[in-house]
């Protein structure tokens, strides 16, 4: 019996979509110049909180960290290669390692896909593609691109799925004095789960519009799927079997069937001095995850290559994942509230940072951020040993931030 090692399924992938570039590239005329570019980015980050009880941690993004320096939620290395044919086709592979949930860092192909322009306004797009579900998702693994260490948490982690495999088409054009891009979308997407199991996205559906307009720009985003989340960790099955939890029960926090929605609006404006960032949005599931609401607003202000930055951002909880009334006795009762406790990510923040651009490809940054838990939730934070540990809600916690980011 072998297995696959999982780097060298990942070249393998690879090397699938370069067999496939080189299938088109046959039918391409020898006077047709096509156009290779190798590009790649990078972080090294840090985040410290002294919290003795709890450990930050990005949701859908990386494990959590075992000290108080943390290098797992930030730090990515990207390298991707693009290619672009005279006739309209091309095609992009990007590999990306980062930690994952699972806490180790095997590469991973974060884009995979064929293009190719329909006419000057519409291009279709197959394979692997960023899902669209937030203002800057395109970006979100490029941390130069953006002002702040990271995204404000309290939205970009209501949803995890941060790549999808399908299909899509980008149409823009110019209409009167802005520009104005149509993104429809339909796909899958899967995530590992925290401790073991995993989420998906099955019928995956979803249209992002987006409007620009000189230094202002507007998005509006919706997607709708079924969604499964099968959990397998150690600590959860102790929970299903210690306290009690009836199968009826066990079905809304664990399994497949849901429905789930995502909805995001943003806006950006960005004069060369000024730059302020705005997003709202919301995520609603009937089961196996809570439904939340989350917003932020961030300022910028640019002096030289110095950028200071203050953001306010706030998270609430909508529903929890199951109502504590489904319980059959008071022992699975405190057993569901301490698992849907352990699920909030309510919560309310202030970041005060700033950006230090040391070169044209590279980026100092440092933030503080204040953060207040709210009461039943554990906000963006892993309670240290038992994950279901009573009285790690309504806390006033301190996160340090600070990384370089370059791309080349």
């Amino acid at each position: 019996m072998s297995t696959r090692h999982p780097l060298r399924h990942t070249l393998h992938r690879a090397v699938t979509l370069l067999a496939a570039i080189a299938a088109l590239a046959g039918g391409i005329d020898p006077a047709t110049a096509s156009d290779l570019q190798v590009s790649g980015f990078a972080t090294l980050g840090a985040a410290y909180t002294r919290s003795d009880e709890l450990e930050f941690a990005r949701v859908g993004i990386d494990a959590p960290g075992g000290n108080r320096v943390d290098t797992g939620p930030d730090s990515v290395l990207g390298l991707q290669f693009g290619w672009q044919a005279g006739n309209g086709s091309g095609a992009v592979l990007q590999l990306v390692t980062r930690e994952t949930q699972r806490g180790d860092y095997t590469p991973r192909p974060a884009l995979a896909f064929l293009s190719h322009s329909l006419n000057p306004a519409l291009t279709v797009r197959a394979g692997r593609l960023r899902s669209p579900f937030f203002m800057l998702s395109d970006t979100a693994d490029i941390n130069y691109s953006q002002p702040w260490v990271r995204p404000p948490v309290e939205v970009y982690g209501l949803n995890p799925f941060t790549d999808m495999d399908g299909v899509d088409l980008l149409y823009r054009s110019r209409l009167g004095d802005s520009f104005i891009e149509l993104h429809p979308y339909f796909g899958t997407s899967r995530i590992p789960v925290i401790g073991g199991g995993r989420g998906h996205l099955r019928r995956l559906r979803g249209l992002t519009a987006t409007l620009e307009r000189d230094e202002f720009s507007f998005s509006a985003s919706h997607a709708e799927a079924e969604l499964s989340v099968i959990r397998t960790s150690q600590s959860y099955q102790d929970l299903v079997e210690s306290w009690n939890i009836p199968p009826a029960l066990q079905a809304r926090l664990s399994g497949k069937g849901a429905h789930a929605s995502f909805s995001s609006l943003g806006m950006q404006w960005d004069d060369g001095r000024w730059r302020v960032i705005a997003e709202l949005a919301r995520m609603k599931a009937s089961a196996f995850t809570n439904s939340a609401t989350g917003a932020y607003v961030s300022v910028g202000r640019r002096f030289g290559a110095l950028m200071p930055y203050v953001g306010l951002a706030r998270q609430r909880q909508d529903e929890p994942i199951a109502d504590p009334a489904l319980a059959n006795s008071d022992m699975s009762a405190n057993a569901l509230a301490a698992f849907n406790r352990s699920r909030n990510q309510a919560q309310r923040s202030i970041t005060v940072g700033t950006r230090w651009d040391l070169t044209p490809h590279a980026a100092l940054k440092a933030e503080f951020s204040h953060i207040d838990t709210s009461r039943d939730a554990h906000g963006t934070f892993i309670a240290r040993g038992d994950p279901f540990a009573p009285g790690l809600d309504d806390r006033n916690i301190n996160l340090l931030s600070v990384s370089v980011d370059v791309v080349f």
